[in-house]
């Protein structure tokens, strides 16, 4: 019973079901309406030919001993044509008693059924029989004629019919059957296949692909998006684990750094001041890792769909100037001036702490890679229902063959590294994940010894 069950669980087996419920019903209804169809054409021809049968007859009756009566018939006439041919014709007084007929009128029309005129159907002689009756007036009495006709060869043909769609109706639903099965299998392969493929991928190899030949329709275009499925998801995985290998080895530098110290300075008996200038090196590490885990940390929540934003009605221009003087007093000590040009209050709706958070990355850079007494400068401008805010230095700059990764997690350039030892190479890639949120996008314009301009473009909608 359970394997029963789980049959009919199958898509294919259902869709064929269907069909064939389907087939079924448009076959049971044809044949009926076919069955119906041609019974009642069939009479309508047998009423026809009654009619005129009657009508003739009536024009050729005689008068016999003052009143009337059938033709004269000798054998081979007229009336023993009909009669041979399954016709049968009696007249018939008012009380439905017979006067006279030919053909076996006794059997079809009984004593005790009274005439009247128009069509009406009798059982007699193991058939059915198709009557007409026609009134006749003379004047002194009211006469009726009637003709039947066995439907014995109608029934017949009916049951011939009948019996014809109750063989073949089954036949056909069962050939419908295999025939659904075998096109519901084939047109179901490539799901068959995705399923197994779905089934046997594993996020340590995730190279596998559909690679199906099928046309641009509904399983094609199912096939394709599942190829390109995987083909996202190896990205992301192998992105995933680019991040944790690059991630573990930022974080192993310092923990190194900090393990070294400390094995150095247990190794004998230090001074005070041994011990200090230790503790002083372990913390400028521990600082460097509680860094590293705050962007991590940050980076993470870059990857969720809907980052979580506390927005408010804010005064950009302003955010703006505090991130310049929280970056101020390091600009100081490389004598940096930071200057900044303003087309006046922005207001703008978003989060403050972040926005604050991707100023600084950026001023942060600016000033960790510009020369000891150079300038940067941070502008904020409305252009074309955009948000502007531009931060340009006279640093390192950057090749454009690195343009396109400067962005990406840890992507460090070779100056940089020099330049600044201790970065994690995420700030970059805050930056623009915080810009996104908001619904915006950072651009850099950038040459080699010719500083660098970051632009960041935000909707005025907020």
């Amino acid at each position: 019973m359970r394997r029963l069950l789980n049959l009919f669980k199958r898509i294919k087996v259902r869709l064929t079901l269907w069909y064939v419920f389907l087939l079924a019903l448009v076959l049971v209804l044809f044949g009926v309406v076919l069955y119906f169809s041609l019974e009642s054409s069939l009479l309508d021809e047998v009423d026809s030919n009654l009619s005129a049968l009657a009508t003739q007859v009536v024009s050729n009756l005689d008068y016999e001993n003052n009143r009337l009566s059938l033709q004269n018939d000798e054998p081979g006439g007229p009336l023993s044509i009909l009669s041979s041919e399954g016709y049968t014709i009696r007249l018939a007084d008012e009380g439905g008693g017979s006067l006279e007929g030919t053909g076996p009128y006794r059997d079809v029309f009984s004593q005790s059924m009274r005439a009247r005129e128009g069509f009406d159907a009798v059982d007699a002689l193991g058939a059915r029989w198709r009557i007409y009756t026609i009134g006749i007036s003379t004047g002194r009495e009211e006469l009726f004629l009637q003709v039947g006709q066995s439907l014995e060869r109608i029934d017949s043909t009916l049951s011939k019919l009948l019996y014809f769609e109750l063989v073949t109706i089954p036949l056909a639903l069962v050939l419908a059957i295999a025939v659904g099965m075998f096109l519901a299998s084939r047109a179901l392969r490539p799901v068959e296949k995705i399923t197994q493929l779905a089934g046997s991928i594993q996020a340590i190899d995730m190279s596998r692909r559909i690679e199906l030949d099928l046309p641009d329709d509904e399983l094609g275009r199912l096939a394709k998006t599942f190829d390109d499925m995987l083909a996202r998801l190896e990205e992301s995985f192998a992105s995933q684990r680019r991040f944790v290998s690059e991630a573990a080895h930022e974080l192993r530098t310092p923990l190194t750094v900090m393990k070294g110290t400390a094995e150095v300075i247990l190794s004998r008996e230090r001074t005070s001041k041994e011990y200090k200038e230790a503790l002083e090196e372990i913390q400028v590490e521990i600082d460097h890792l509680a860094e590293l885990a705050e962007d991590l940390l940050s980076l993470s929540s870059s990857n969720s769909e809907r980052p979580a934003l506390d927005i408010q009605d804010l005064e950009l221009e302003e955010i703006v100037r505090s991130a310049i003087s929280l970056i101020t007093p390091l600009a100081k000590n490389k004598r940096i001036d930071v200057g900044f040009k303003s087309s006046g209050p922005v207001r703008y709706q978003g989060d403050r702490n972040k926005l604050t958070r991707m100023l600084l990355n950026l001023l942060d850079n600016a000033v960790k890679y510009s020369p000891q007494g150079s300038t940067i400068s941070v502008s904020i401008r409305k252009q074309h229902e955009k948000i502007v805010v531009a931060v340009s230095d006279d640093g390192l700059g950057i090749d454009a063959s690195e343009l396109d990764r400067i962005f990406d997690s840890f992507h460090r350039l070779e100056g940089a590294r020099e330049e600044n030892p201790s970065g994690t190479g995420l700030g970059l890639s805050i930056a623009r994940w915080i810009a996104r949120a908001h619904g915006g996008e950072i651009e850099v314009d950038s040459q080699p010894g010719r500083g660098s301009t970051f632009k960041v473009t935000l909707p005025c909608g907020g």
